[in-house]
Parts: structure tokens; sequence; C-alpha cells
């Protein structure tokens, strides 16, 4: 009964905040992402590139428009609350409010893969890089859940594609380290 009517708000605001045009920002080229980006992929190491990968996480946070941000905020609430449910459905309006925009899909991959359902965990984060090619972080959740998966020359190909982005990314690096060993010279 909570749960249905939750929707029931859920959807009654989409409605209400549909108008806002929030999609504005995410479907316009950002030359200081793209500047950031060129800074990251020239950092020489690890602490060079910390403030820059913090500067392009914050630019990744902000959709342009204050609904679509409550809305993630709220999304990311329900999320650690456990409520997957509601979750989604704030999911769901962010991203019908702001189709191009990234984020939303990101955290419906994070919300999967804390479910274990890895096929919709893949699922979103492909829908998170065709919104952001670059986004080394969705990359190094692909090679982490390929690699759960026992998909070892997939999982080091998304932790190499991934560096090829930031290649100062820990998560990525790591993973790079952990496979190499068991992937070079042999199919995986």
């Amino acid at each position: 009964m909570i749960a249905m009517r939750r929707l029931i708000l859920a959807a009654a605001a989409a409605l209400a905040l549909a108008a806002c045009g929030a999609n504005e920002r995410a479907a316009r080229h950002d030359p200081e992402l793209d500047r950031l980006f060129v800074q990251l992929e020239q950092a020489p190491d690890a602490e060079t590139a910390a403030p820059i990968q913090q500067a392009i996480m914050a630019k990744w946070s902000d959709s342009g428009s204050p609904t679509v941000n409550v809305l993630i905020e709220r999304a990311t609430a329900a999320a650690a609350e456990g409520d997957a449910e509601m979750a989604e459905g704030f999911l769901d309006q962010a991203s019908a409010l702001a189709p191009d925009y990234a984020e939303p899909w990101r955290l419906r991959a994070n919300i999967a893969y804390g479910a274990e359902d890895y096929a919709g965990a893949i699922e979103a984060i492909q829908e998170t890089l065709k919104r952001e090619p670059r986004h080394f972080g969705a990359m190094a959740g692909l090679g982490l859940i390929y690699e759960e998966l026992g998909q070892h020359r997939a999982a080091l190909e998304a932790f190499r594609a991934a560096l090829v982005v930031h290649p100062h990314y820990e998560v990525a690096l790591e993973g790079v380290r952990r496979l190499e060993p068991r992937v070079d010279g042999r199919d995986a």
C-alpha cells in the first residue's frame, strides 16, 4: 500500500515537473568538461589527477536542472535506505526530464548491481556510456561485473578502456593488475 502510494506520488510529481525543460544542459556540449578530460588524460600522476577527477565528477552530478538534481538526491537517499523501488521511481522521473543525462543510468546500474541483477547493471552501464562515453567509473564498474561473472578477458578490456580515459583511475589499475596475469597468453 505504501509502495503504491509512493509510486502514485512519484508519477504525479513527474507530470508536474515535465514542463521544467530539465534536459537543456544534458544535451549541450560542455567545453569545460572536455578541457577537464584532456587534463585528466595528460595528468602525470594520481595526485595531479585527483582534483581533476573530482571536478569531472562534480560536473557529472549537476544536471543543470535543480529539479533533476533533487530527483537524483532523492533517488540516492532512497537507495541508501534500501528502497530500490522508490529510487527507481525518482530515476525514471529524472530520465524523463533529462533523457540525455547519464547519472540516472549510473545510479540504476549501482542499484541493479546491489541486487545482484548483473544483466540489469550491464544494461544500465551501457545506457550510461551512450550518454557519457568517457565515464571511466561506468567502464570500471563493467569490469568489476565481468570479473565477478568470470569473464576475465571482457573485464580486462573494460578496465583498460577506463584507463584510456583516466590513466590513474585506481579501480581500473587494480583490475588490470589482477587480471593481466590470468588473461595474457590465453582466451578467458
